[in-house]
């Protein structure tokens, strides 16, 4: 049986969901992912960027989403998606698959 790992981006989460948001500790329930110290890296990196374009109390809203920030990084997003692909490729040993949506999206920006 193989796990299905998301890519997909949300407030306060990494393209893989986080258990943790100050380590960035994956919670995908395959250890071989949830371990990886360099998927937890570009994950936090991912995250951090993705939770940047929120802003609290702005634009008369309580959470603001910029999408003016979010299209001007589009570069480095899809640089730390392709990272991020590229390593669980590296550590796949068969017992996962990615499901990979936030390229496409962000492709699209």
């Amino acid at each position: 049986m193989t796990d299905d790992i998301r890519i997909q981006l949300d407030y306060l989460q990494g393209p893989i969901w986080i258990s943790d948001y100050e380590t960035g500790e994956p919670l995908t329930g395959n250890t071989i992912v949830d371990t990886d110290l360099e998927v937890r890296r570009i994950n936090k990196e991912i995250s951090d960027l993705y939770t940047s374009y929120y802003e609290i109390d702005s634009h008369g809203q309580a959470c603001w989403f910029n999408e003016e920030k979010e299209k001007s990084d589009k570069p480095r997003m899809l640089h730390l998606l392709q990272q991020l692909n590229k390593r669980l490729s590296v550590i796949n040993d068969g017992s996962f698959i990615v499901d990979d949506r936030e390229t496409p999206r962000v492709e699209a920006l």
